[in-house]
Protein backbone atom coordinates (compact mmCIF):
# COMPACT_ATOMS: atom_id res chain seq x y z
CA UNK A 1 0.00 0.00 0.00
CA UNK A 2 2.74 2.39 0.69
CA UNK A 3 4.56 1.69 -2.28
CA UNK A 4 1.16 2.38 -4.25
CA UNK A 5 0.64 5.92 -2.76
CA UNK A 6 4.33 6.46 -3.51
CA UNK A 7 3.45 5.86 -7.81
CA UNK A 8 0.07 8.16 -7.59
CA UNK A 9 2.05 10.67 -6.15
CA UNK A 10 5.19 10.13 -8.53
CA UNK A 11 2.34 9.71 -10.89
CA UNK A 12 0.65 13.17 -10.23
CA UNK A 13 4.24 15.19 -9.52
CA UNK A 14 5.69 14.32 -13.38
CA UNK A 15 2.64 14.92 -15.24
CA UNK A 16 1.76 17.67 -13.69
CA UNK A 17 3.94 20.00 -16.09
CA UNK A 18 2.77 19.31 -18.87
CA UNK A 19 -0.65 17.75 -17.40
CA UNK A 20 -3.00 20.59 -18.49
CA UNK A 21 -1.38 21.60 -21.81
CA UNK A 22 -1.96 17.64 -22.66
CA UNK A 23 -5.22 18.14 -21.65
CA UNK A 24 -5.79 21.08 -23.39
CA UNK A 25 -4.06 19.15 -27.00
CA UNK A 26 -5.60 16.39 -26.53
CA UNK A 27 -9.31 17.64 -26.39
CA UNK A 28 -8.02 19.88 -29.55
CA UNK A 29 -6.62 16.79 -30.57
CA UNK A 30 -9.91 14.75 -30.14
CA UNK A 31 -11.93 17.08 -31.30
CA UNK A 32 -10.01 17.86 -34.84
CA UNK A 33 -10.04 13.95 -35.19
CA UNK A 34 -13.93 13.51 -34.84
CA UNK A 35 -14.61 16.93 -37.36
CA UNK A 36 -12.12 14.76 -39.80
CA UNK A 37 -13.97 11.68 -39.15
CA UNK A 38 -17.55 13.82 -39.50
CA UNK A 39 -15.55 15.19 -42.73
CA UNK A 40 -14.77 11.86 -44.28
CA UNK A 41 -18.34 10.42 -43.58
CA UNK A 42 -19.50 13.94 -45.18
CA UNK A 43 -17.28 12.72 -48.32
CA UNK A 44 -18.68 8.97 -48.47
CA UNK A 45 -22.55 10.53 -47.87
CA UNK A 46 -21.68 12.90 -50.79
CA UNK A 47 -20.86 9.89 -53.28
CA UNK A 48 -23.45 7.85 -51.99
CA UNK A 49 -25.70 11.21 -52.93
CA UNK A 50 -24.58 11.12 -56.21
CA UNK A 51 -24.88 7.12 -56.97
CA UNK A 52 -28.06 7.69 -55.94
CA UNK A 53 -29.10 10.85 -58.30
CA UNK A 54 -27.38 8.68 -61.04
CA UNK A 55 -29.80 5.26 -59.85
CA UNK A 56 -32.13 7.25 -59.91
CA UNK A 57 -32.02 9.31 -63.25
CA UNK A 58 -31.41 5.59 -64.71
CA UNK A 59 -34.47 4.50 -63.25
CA UNK A 60 -36.49 7.46 -64.57
CA UNK A 61 -35.35 6.97 -67.45
CA UNK A 62 -36.78 3.10 -67.87
CA UNK A 63 -39.97 4.23 -66.77
CA UNK A 64 -40.21 7.14 -69.32
CA UNK A 65 -39.11 4.29 -71.76
CA UNK A 66 -41.30 2.37 -70.19
CA UNK A 67 -44.54 4.32 -70.44
CA UNK A 68 -43.74 4.98 -73.65
CA UNK A 69 -43.53 1.42 -74.66
CA UNK A 70 -46.72 0.90 -72.90
CA UNK A 71 -47.91 4.52 -75.04
CA UNK A 72 -47.69 2.78 -78.32
CA UNK A 73 -48.59 -0.64 -77.49
CA UNK A 74 -51.71 1.17 -76.68
CA UNK A 75 -51.40 2.72 -80.22
CA UNK A 76 -50.95 -0.84 -82.00
CA UNK A 77 -53.76 -2.39 -79.79
CA UNK A 78 -56.40 0.76 -81.39
CA UNK A 79 -55.18 0.00 -84.79
CA UNK A 80 -55.88 -3.70 -83.87
CA UNK A 81 -59.27 -2.74 -83.35
CA UNK A 82 -59.80 -0.67 -85.93
CA UNK A 83 -58.36 -4.11 -88.89
CA UNK A 84 -60.66 -6.29 -86.62
CA UNK A 85 -63.48 -3.91 -86.85
CA UNK A 86 -62.54 -3.39 -90.62
CA UNK A 87 -61.99 -7.08 -90.93
CA UNK A 88 -65.28 -8.54 -89.12
CA UNK A 89 -67.18 -5.65 -91.44
CA UNK A 90 -66.10 -7.48 -94.40
CA UNK A 91 -66.48 -10.86 -93.52
CA UNK A 92 -70.28 -9.76 -92.90
CA UNK A 93 -70.31 -8.66 -96.45
CA UNK A 94 -69.13 -11.78 -97.68
CA UNK A 95 -71.65 -13.84 -95.75
CA UNK A 96 -74.27 -11.96 -97.11
CA UNK A 97 -72.59 -12.22 -100.77
CA UNK A 98 -72.25 -15.92 -100.45
CA UNK A 99 -76.07 -16.12 -98.54
CA UNK A 100 -77.02 -13.63 -102.07
CA UNK A 101 -74.97 -16.28 -104.28
CA UNK A 102 -76.80 -18.98 -102.86
CA UNK A 103 -80.49 -17.17 -103.05
CA UNK A 104 -79.28 -16.87 -107.25
CA UNK A 105 -78.17 -20.63 -107.50
CA UNK A 106 -81.48 -21.34 -105.52
CA UNK A 107 -83.29 -19.14 -108.21
CA UNK A 108 -81.73 -21.04 -111.09
CA UNK A 109 -82.41 -24.36 -110.00
CA UNK A 110 -86.01 -23.43 -108.99
CA UNK A 111 -86.46 -22.23 -113.03
CA UNK A 112 -84.85 -25.09 -114.00
CA UNK A 113 -87.37 -27.23 -112.06
CA UNK A 114 -90.24 -25.23 -113.40
CA UNK A 115 -89.06 -25.67 -117.08
CA UNK A 116 -88.42 -29.37 -116.41
CA UNK A 117 -91.93 -30.07 -115.05
CA UNK A 118 -93.35 -27.96 -117.49
CA UNK A 119 -91.94 -30.61 -120.24
CA UNK A 120 -92.67 -33.12 -118.19
CA UNK A 121 -96.65 -32.32 -118.51
CA UNK A 122 -96.55 -32.14 -122.07
CA UNK A 123 -94.15 -34.90 -122.62
CA UNK A 124 -95.89 -35.80 -125.87
CA UNK A 125 -95.20 -32.70 -127.46
CA UNK A 126 -91.30 -33.21 -126.84
CA UNK A 127 -88.46 -30.73 -127.65
CA UNK A 128 -88.05 -32.57 -131.13
CA UNK A 129 -91.68 -32.55 -132.12
CA UNK A 130 -91.96 -28.40 -131.08
CA UNK A 131 -88.38 -27.63 -133.00
CA UNK A 132 -89.47 -29.59 -136.05
CA UNK A 133 -92.96 -28.39 -136.05
CA UNK A 134 -91.98 -25.15 -136.89
CA UNK A 135 -93.67 -23.48 -139.67
CA UNK A 136 -90.51 -22.66 -141.30
CA UNK A 137 -86.92 -23.38 -141.22
CA UNK A 138 -85.64 -20.27 -139.78
CA UNK A 139 -88.31 -20.76 -137.35
CA UNK A 140 -87.14 -24.15 -136.49
CA UNK A 141 -83.11 -22.55 -136.32
CA UNK A 142 -84.48 -20.36 -134.32
CA UNK A 143 -86.01 -22.27 -131.40
CA UNK A 144 -83.36 -24.22 -131.51
CA UNK A 145 -80.73 -21.33 -131.13
CA UNK A 146 -83.12 -20.05 -128.15
CA UNK A 147 -83.10 -23.48 -126.34
CA UNK A 148 -79.34 -23.62 -126.58
CA UNK A 149 -78.96 -19.71 -125.51
CA UNK A 150 -81.48 -20.24 -122.46
CA UNK A 151 -79.68 -23.39 -121.65
CA UNK A 152 -76.14 -22.19 -122.20
CA UNK A 153 -77.20 -18.40 -119.98
CA UNK A 154 -78.47 -21.09 -117.55
CA UNK A 155 -75.12 -22.87 -117.12
CA UNK A 156 -72.84 -19.87 -117.11
CA UNK A 157 -74.75 -18.01 -114.52
CA UNK A 158 -74.35 -21.04 -112.32
CA UNK A 159 -71.11 -21.37 -113.24
CA UNK A 160 -70.51 -17.33 -112.85
CA UNK A 161 -71.93 -17.76 -108.95
CA UNK A 162 -70.41 -21.00 -108.30
CA UNK A 163 -66.96 -19.08 -109.29
CA UNK A 164 -67.91 -16.03 -106.87
CA UNK A 165 -68.63 -18.82 -104.21
CA UNK A 166 -65.35 -19.71 -104.57
CA UNK A 167 -63.82 -16.41 -104.34
CA UNK A 168 -65.86 -15.14 -101.37
CA UNK A 169 -65.29 -18.07 -99.66
CA UNK A 170 -61.30 -17.89 -100.30
CA UNK A 171 -61.65 -14.34 -99.09
CA UNK A 172 -63.20 -15.30 -96.04
CA UNK A 173 -60.99 -17.85 -95.11
CA UNK A 174 -58.16 -15.27 -95.95
CA UNK A 175 -59.55 -12.13 -94.03
CA UNK A 176 -60.45 -15.05 -91.36
CA UNK A 177 -56.86 -16.31 -90.82
CA UNK A 178 -56.27 -12.56 -90.70
CA UNK A 179 -58.72 -11.63 -88.01
CA UNK A 180 -56.73 -14.35 -86.29
CA UNK A 181 -53.65 -13.12 -86.83
CA UNK A 182 -54.51 -9.64 -85.42
CA UNK A 183 -56.29 -11.19 -82.24
CA UNK A 184 -53.39 -13.15 -81.62
CA UNK A 185 -51.40 -9.76 -81.79
CA UNK A 186 -53.43 -7.85 -79.76
CA UNK A 187 -53.80 -10.43 -77.00
CA UNK A 188 -49.94 -10.51 -77.40
CA UNK A 189 -49.63 -6.74 -76.63
CA UNK A 190 -52.29 -6.53 -74.16
CA UNK A 191 -49.76 -9.42 -72.62
CA UNK A 192 -46.49 -7.32 -72.84
CA UNK A 193 -48.82 -4.03 -71.68
CA UNK A 194 -49.55 -5.66 -68.37
CA UNK A 195 -45.77 -6.81 -68.19
CA UNK A 196 -44.80 -3.16 -69.09
CA UNK A 197 -47.19 -1.60 -66.29
CA UNK A 198 -45.75 -4.22 -63.74
CA UNK A 199 -42.34 -3.09 -64.62
CA UNK A 200 -43.40 0.65 -64.14
CA UNK A 201 -45.00 -0.03 -60.96
CA UNK A 202 -41.52 -1.82 -59.97
CA UNK A 203 -39.49 0.82 -60.90
CA UNK A 204 -41.53 3.74 -59.42
CA UNK A 205 -41.15 1.78 -56.20
CA UNK A 206 -37.64 1.56 -56.84
CA UNK A 207 -37.42 5.14 -57.58
CA UNK A 208 -39.29 6.10 -54.07
CA UNK A 209 -37.06 4.05 -52.53
CA UNK A 210 -33.63 5.61 -54.26
CA UNK A 211 -35.28 9.28 -53.32
CA UNK A 212 -35.81 7.97 -49.51
CA UNK A 213 -32.29 7.37 -49.15
CA UNK A 214 -30.96 10.23 -50.95
CA UNK A 215 -33.07 12.26 -48.58
CA UNK A 216 -32.21 10.44 -45.69
CA UNK A 217 -28.17 10.78 -46.35
CA UNK A 218 -29.04 14.56 -47.36
CA UNK A 219 -30.43 14.83 -43.43
CA UNK A 220 -27.39 13.06 -42.05
CA UNK A 221 -24.95 15.37 -43.84
CA UNK A 222 -27.08 18.28 -42.50
CA UNK A 223 -27.04 16.87 -39.10
CA UNK A 224 -23.16 16.12 -39.45
CA UNK A 225 -22.46 19.42 -40.68
CA UNK A 226 -24.16 20.81 -37.78
CA UNK A 227 -21.91 19.01 -35.38
CA UNK A 228 -19.06 20.14 -37.57
CA UNK A 229 -20.13 23.37 -37.08
CA UNK A 230 -20.27 23.17 -33.03
CA UNK A 231 -17.09 20.79 -32.84
CA UNK A 232 -15.48 24.09 -34.60
CA UNK A 233 -17.11 26.41 -32.66
CA UNK A 234 -15.83 23.77 -29.56
CA UNK A 235 -12.03 23.60 -30.94
CA UNK A 236 -12.01 27.33 -30.90
CA UNK A 237 -13.16 27.73 -27.00
CA UNK A 238 -10.71 25.23 -26.21
CA UNK A 239 -7.88 26.89 -27.85
CA UNK A 240 -9.06 30.06 -26.18
CA UNK A 241 -9.32 28.70 -22.87
CA UNK A 242 -5.74 27.12 -23.57
CA UNK A 243 -4.14 30.27 -24.20
CA UNK A 244 -6.24 32.13 -21.58
CA UNK A 245 -5.16 29.19 -18.73
CA UNK A 246 -1.51 29.64 -20.45
CA UNK A 247 -1.90 33.50 -20.21
CA UNK A 248 -2.48 32.50 -16.39
CA UNK A 249 0.00 30.32 -15.65
CA UNK A 250 2.54 32.85 -16.65
CA UNK A 251 0.94 35.19 -14.87
CA UNK A 252 1.36 32.98 -11.92
CA UNK A 253 4.65 31.73 -12.49
CA UNK A 254 6.07 35.53 -12.88
CA UNK A 255 4.55 36.40 -9.32
CA UNK A 256 7.22 33.73 -8.15
CA UNK A 257 10.42 35.77 -8.30
CA UNK A 258 12.53 33.48 -6.36
CA UNK A 259 14.46 30.09 -7.20
CA UNK A 260 13.51 27.34 -4.91
CA UNK A 261 17.27 26.03 -5.95
CA UNK A 262 18.90 28.92 -4.19
CA UNK A 263 17.36 28.23 -1.30
CA UNK A 264 18.87 24.63 -0.57
CA UNK A 265 19.07 23.85 3.10
CA UNK A 266 17.31 27.12 4.28
CA UNK A 267 13.35 26.22 3.70
CA UNK A 268 11.09 26.65 6.71
CA UNK A 269 9.40 23.57 7.62
CA UNK A 270 5.98 23.11 6.86
CA UNK A 271 4.59 22.21 10.66
CA UNK A 272 6.45 21.90 14.39
CA UNK A 273 7.16 18.41 14.82
CA UNK A 274 9.21 15.82 15.16
CA UNK A 275 10.39 13.61 12.35
CA UNK A 276 9.43 10.12 13.05
CA UNK A 277 10.21 8.94 10.03
CA UNK A 278 12.81 9.64 7.04
CA UNK A 279 13.18 9.59 3.79
CA UNK A 280 14.56 6.89 1.91
CA UNK A 281 14.33 2.70 3.14
CA UNK A 282 12.64 2.20 6.21
CA UNK A 283 13.27 -1.37 8.06
CA UNK A 284 9.25 -2.75 8.98
CA UNK A 285 9.87 -5.48 11.98
CA UNK A 286 6.16 -6.14 11.75
CA UNK A 287 5.99 -6.60 7.91
CA UNK A 288 9.72 -7.81 8.47
CA UNK A 289 10.49 -6.30 5.05
CA UNK A 290 12.18 -2.39 3.97
CA UNK A 291 10.15 0.08 2.61
CA UNK A 292 10.87 3.66 0.81
CA UNK A 293 9.85 6.32 2.23
CA UNK A 294 9.54 9.00 -0.69
CA UNK A 295 9.56 11.86 1.60
CA UNK A 296 9.14 12.47 5.93
CA UNK A 297 7.05 11.77 8.12
CA UNK A 298 6.40 14.61 10.86
CA UNK A 299 4.59 13.95 13.91
CA UNK A 300 2.22 17.27 14.91
CA UNK A 301 -0.49 17.47 16.59
CA UNK A 302 -4.10 18.08 15.35
CA UNK A 303 -5.03 21.09 14.22
CA UNK A 304 -1.60 22.91 13.72
CA UNK A 305 -1.22 24.82 10.75
CA UNK A 306 0.24 23.43 8.15
CA UNK A 307 2.76 26.43 5.99
CA UNK A 308 4.02 26.47 2.24
CA UNK A 309 7.98 26.24 2.44
CA UNK A 310 8.57 28.60 -0.34
CA UNK A 311 6.41 30.47 -3.28
CA UNK A 312 4.50 28.63 -5.62
CA UNK A 313 1.41 27.94 -7.06
CA UNK A 314 -1.19 24.99 -6.05
CA UNK A 315 -1.29 22.75 -8.91
CA UNK A 316 -2.88 20.41 -7.62
CA UNK A 317 -4.99 19.16 -4.52
CA UNK A 318 -6.63 15.66 -4.60
CA UNK A 319 -7.58 12.66 -2.03
CA UNK A 320 -4.93 9.34 -2.03
CA UNK A 321 -6.28 6.78 0.33
CA UNK A 322 -4.40 5.95 2.96
CA UNK A 323 -2.86 9.56 2.17
CA UNK A 324 -6.24 11.72 2.73
CA UNK A 325 -6.62 15.05 1.28
CA UNK A 326 -2.88 15.34 -0.48
CA UNK A 327 -1.78 19.28 -2.00
CA UNK A 328 1.21 19.79 -4.56
CA UNK A 329 2.62 23.35 -4.69
CA UNK A 330 4.99 23.46 -8.17
CA UNK A 331 7.42 25.96 -7.09
CA UNK A 332 8.66 26.08 -10.93
CA UNK A 333 11.46 24.53 -12.77
CA UNK A 334 9.94 21.40 -12.66
CA UNK A 335 10.34 21.60 -8.67
CA UNK A 336 7.29 20.56 -6.55
CA UNK A 337 6.52 19.76 -2.30
CA UNK A 338 3.55 17.44 -1.32
CA UNK A 339 1.71 17.65 1.65
CA UNK A 340 -0.84 14.86 2.89
CA UNK A 341 -3.17 13.99 5.78
CA UNK A 342 -4.20 17.72 6.13
CA UNK A 343 -7.74 19.41 6.28
CA UNK A 344 -9.55 22.67 6.59
CA UNK A 345 -7.79 23.69 3.57
CA UNK A 346 -7.33 27.47 3.45
CA UNK A 347 -6.44 27.28 -0.63
CA UNK A 348 -7.53 26.24 -3.56
CA UNK A 349 -6.31 24.75 -7.38
CA UNK A 350 -4.27 27.35 -9.31
CA UNK A 351 -4.17 30.04 -5.97
CA UNK A 352 -0.82 31.70 -5.33
CA UNK A 353 1.11 30.93 -2.20
CA UNK A 354 4.29 32.95 -0.34
CA UNK A 355 6.25 31.34 1.80
CA UNK A 356 5.03 30.80 5.54
CA UNK A 357 1.61 30.68 4.26
CA UNK A 358 -0.79 28.89 6.06
CA UNK A 359 -2.38 26.59 3.34
CA UNK A 360 -4.44 23.99 6.04
CA UNK A 361 -4.31 22.18 9.70
CA UNK A 362 -2.88 18.99 10.76
CA UNK A 363 -5.58 16.65 10.76
CA UNK A 364 -6.83 13.91 13.69
CA UNK A 365 -4.17 11.29 12.52
CA UNK A 366 -1.51 13.47 14.03
CA UNK A 367 0.98 13.68 11.07
CA UNK A 368 2.05 15.24 8.20
CA UNK A 369 3.62 13.30 5.05
CA UNK A 370 5.68 15.37 3.66
CA UNK A 371 8.13 15.41 0.29
CA UNK A 372 10.17 17.31 -2.55
CA UNK A 373 10.61 16.55 -5.67
CA UNK A 374 12.91 18.30 -8.44
CA UNK A 375 13.06 17.20 -12.57
CA UNK A 376 11.13 14.12 -11.85
CA UNK A 377 13.01 13.01 -8.59
CA UNK A 378 12.62 12.62 -5.17
CA UNK A 379 14.68 14.24 -3.08
CA UNK A 380 15.87 14.21 0.92
CA UNK A 381 13.63 16.78 2.28
CA UNK A 382 15.64 17.00 5.30
CA UNK A 383 18.93 18.23 3.42
CA UNK A 384 16.47 21.40 1.86
CA UNK A 385 14.89 21.76 5.36
CA UNK A 386 16.28 24.80 7.43
CA UNK A 387 18.38 23.08 10.57
CA UNK A 388 16.20 23.14 13.29
CA UNK A 389 12.36 22.74 14.17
Amino acid sequence: MKKLKFYLIALLITSLAFNQDQGFDKSIKDTEAKINRLKDSINSGNKEVEKLKTQSKKTKDIIELTRRNIKNSNALINAYDKKISLYNKQLVNLENAIIRNNQSINDIKKSYEIRSISLYKNRNNDLSNYIFNSKSFSQMIYRLKYFNIISDINQKSVDKIKTSQKFNRQKTSEISGLLDKVEESKNSKKTEISSLNQKKKYQEKLLKQLKNEENEVKAEIAAQLKQIDALEKLRKQIIADKEKYNEKQLASLKRIDRDIRNYKGKLDWPVKGKVIKSFGPQWNPRLNTTLDNPGIDISARATLPVKSVFDGYVSTITFIAGYGTTVIIDHNNSYYTVFTHIENLLISENMNVKEGQNIGYVSNDNIIHFEIWGNNQKLNPEKWLANGN
